[in-house]
């Protein structure tokens, strides 16, 4: 799989949290479409909330791979008597990030803009971090321009440039979490081909994460599995974070929105594809997608695998490629474990 390549298709695609499918430019959910449907024998719908899916195979339990295609980004609140704008977070951006970066701002057309805030120079503390209401965004056109273009509710993501390819197998792009691990459910379908699996499997693109697991929710009431794993980044260790993931590493969740048959599966499964991992211990809900999975309809049996990333909700969100391609393969190795006796391996009696 040219992954790098394949990444850079994702993350320029437009799907700020709640308008996955919706813009003028192309969408996360239709990429997902147009990917999987150039698997032989996939079939692949759209819901009516926007969560894009694709299935192969049709007897034993139904398995379900979750990822979400939503980004974090931001939306119009203000236009200016001087024709700029005033925005606000979607779903996670962190205001610290922006002044003095470009933007996409989807209007009636795509817009290029640029974040400014009053300089150091002119401020009475320096130190201070810059709040939304220090920011505007300048497209470098006046107020009644600007009113055609751009309308109140309008979102804004960071600007989608190149996937930057930096050494040692790292990438680094807005949105990798979760493009990349709507990449990795790719990856997974493309071992899948040359294996013998007995189950149903079914990839999500999930919508919503970032905001109310609105995806999760309603994607695994319909999908109804019979075990699920959802496939979201953690975060990775930097000189600024020593403390968190190896980025060589998949991390495996462990904890009460985890189940311990799920995890244990997960495990064997990375050991026997003889893939690094670590445990990713929680103490209640994990503040992924699998926090709505598990409770859908009667419980799902639901595992976590992550890729470790670094400076996460930013332009400049990073990972190894090598990690994020283990996520989808110890996700082939499950489905291909996958027996009769599947009752009984989740069995908690």
């Amino acid at each position: 799989m040219e992954t790098v390549k394949i990444l850079d298709r994702l993350i320029k695609a437009k799907g700020v949290t709640g308008f996955e499918r919706s813009g003028v430019t192309e969408t996360a959910a239709e990429l997902f479409r147009e990917f999987t449907e150039g698997f032989e024998g996939a079939k692949v719908w759209t819901d009516v909330n926007g969560n894009t899916y694709a299935s192969v195979g049709e007897k034993g339990p139904t398995v379900m791979i979750m990822a979400h295609m939503d980004e974090v980004g931001m939306a119009v609140t203000k236009i200016e008597d001087n024709g700029m704008l005033r925005v606000d977070s979607v779903a996670g951006v962190d205001p610290r990030v922006l002044p003095g970066s470009r933007v996409r701002v989807c209007g009636k057309r795509v817009l290029t803009g640029v974040v400014g805030a009053v300089p150091p120079h002119l401020t009475s503390s320096q130190k201070k971090a810059y709040k939304w209401n220090d920011l505007t965004v300048d497209l470098g056109l006046g107020k009644e321009r600007a009113q055609e273009l751009v309308s109140i509710g309008d979102r804004v993501t960071f600007w989608p440039d190149d996937v930057l390819d930096l050494k040692n197998g790292f990438v680094s792009s807005k949105s990798l979490d979760d493009r990349a691990l709507v990449a990795a459910e790719l990856y997974c379908l493309e071992l899948l081909r040359k294996r013998r699996f007995d189950c149903r499997v079914v990839m999500c693109a999930s919508v919503d994460e970032e905001h109310s697991g609105l995806g999760a929710r309603t994607g695994t009431y319909s999908v109804n599995p019979d075990m699920a794993i959802v496939m979201d980044v953690t975060f990775g260790k930097s000189a600024c974070c020593p403390d968190c993931f190896d980025m060589d590493k998949i991390a495996l969740a462990v904890g009460p929105n985890i189940h311990p048959r799920m995890f244990e599966m997960l495990k064997d499964a990375a050991d026997n594809a003889r893939i690094s991992w670590e445990y990713e211990p929680g103490m209640g809900p994990t503040g992924t997608d699998a926090t709505d999975v598990q409770i859908s309809r009667l419980g799902v049996p639901c595992g976590l695998v992550s890729p470790p990333l670094r400076y996460m909700h930013t332009n400049v969100e990073t990972i190894k490629t090598e990690t994020l391609l283990n996520c989808g393969r110890v996700c082939a190795e499950f489905i291909t474990a996958i027996g009769e006796d599947w009752r009984d391996k989740l069995c908690l009696d």
